[in-house]
């Protein structure tokens, strides 16, 4: 075991990223493609598969090899088909034998996972979630993803494919029509497309009539980024966009918060990168939305593993799935202490060592 390696891999609605993730959860290599769903899901698969090859490539070069793949999709997903059934940002997927197709050009075992569950479990090992029993996670990029980490475990409900859809929560009725076809979602506010559309609105609208968001809208060149550097730069239509963020975010932790019973969010993903432009908001608007918690009583943090996050998550779930529960229990006792992690650590003993509680006794 010490010279395998898995594949950790993250597929959004922008990018897909991979990772050569030891079992430790080191990363040893990194590669990036655009996902480009333009082309169908078959160009996507190819292109996949090409990455992974690449990936393998690198890990025969080390002298090592790869045990298997794990990929965190965002959307509602079957686990155990490894079929993704319905992604708002990667609708050429759904009902797509993603796992298969990959396991039989590879060929390794594959697991898939929801991209923001494959997050939660990153933060909660190696990032901002050690030492934190009870959580919510939120991911902010081309949608909005959530998770839920209850008991030191990640929480799969009646495991329905979903869970912690967070972005799909509706929050305002009345709000901008989000990529799942809800009307109000978190999603559509505070996700890099709400962004993105707030600034093709105020174009459309003859709000924003010049300026490099303008320009840029008017391109096909807009980012998130640069509306956090136009925000930054004082733009107010960005800063309003990003307050917009803040709002919707501290409104549906707020409820979350209240409803089960947790005090602490880590908020990972692209957008927050955009941290000082609307966690001034956030906290205004969960100390305005949420009665059972005191401002000084709720926590929230930022990921802390960034992008990597997935990546360490998926490895970590597609580890799990191959050695069983007393391969990663063989682990965690030997091998994540030395990365800072205590074998006493309840997060990162129940996430590995399983929590009766959990739905088939061990939360992967």
């Amino acid at each position: 075991m010490e010279r395998d390696l898995v594949i950790g891999g993250d597929m959004g609605g922008t990018h897909m990223r991979l990772a050569l993730v030891t079992p430790e959860g080191r990363i040893l290599h990194h590669s990036k493609a655009a996902t480009d769903m333009r082309s169908g899901a078959p160009d996507v698969m190819k292109r996949l598969v090409h990455q992974c090859r690449g990936m393998m490539d690198v890990a025969r070069g080390m002298g090592r090899r790869v045990r298997a793949v794990g990929l965190g999709v965002a959307g509602k997903i079957d686990r155990r088909e490894g079929v993704v059934l319905f992604s708002p940002n990667l609708p050429p997927m759904n009902g797509y034998p993603l796992a298969e197709d990959l396991r039989r050009a590879l060929p390794v075992p594959v697991v898939l996972e929801n991209d923001a569950d494959a997050f939660g479990v990153g933060e909660a090992l190696l990032g901002a979630g050690r030492g934190i029993s009870n959580w919510i996670g939120l991911t902010l990029g081309t949608g909005v993803g959530g998770c839920v980490i209850l008991g030191g475990g990640l929480w799969r409900g009646d495991d329905l494919g979903f869970c912690g859809e967070f972005g799909h929560m509706v929050i305002d009725p009345r709000g901008p029509r989000c990529a799942c076809g809800m009307a109000g979602c978190l999603e559509a506010h505070a996700s890099s497309s709400a962004l993105k559309q707030g600034v093709r609105d105020a174009v459309h609208c003859g709000r924003l009539t010049g300026g490099p968001l303008h320009e840029a809208c008017r391109s096909d060149t807009l980012t998130s980024e640069l509306i956090y550097s136009q925000a930054c730069r004082g733009d107010e239509l960005a800063r309003e966009l990003f307050r917009r963020v803040g709002w919707a975010l501290g409104l549906a932790v707020a409820g979350l918060f209240s409803g089960l019973g947790v005090r602490h969010a880590i908020i990972g993903g692209g957008v927050s990168n955009g941290w000082d432009q609307f966690i001034p908001a956030l906290t205004e608007s969960l100390a305005g939305h949420c009665s059972m918690l005191g401002p000084d009583e709720t926590v929230i943090r930022r990921g802390e593993l960034g992008d990597d996050a997935a990546l360490v998550g998926s490895a970590f779930l597609a580890h799990l799935r191959i050695s069983g529960p007393a391969g990663v229990a063989q682990l965690v006792e030997h091998k994540l202490p030395k990365l800072g992690v205590a074998g006493s650590n309840p997060v990162a003993r129940s996430s590995c060592l399983g929590a009766p509680s959990f739905r088939e006794g061990f939360p992967y």
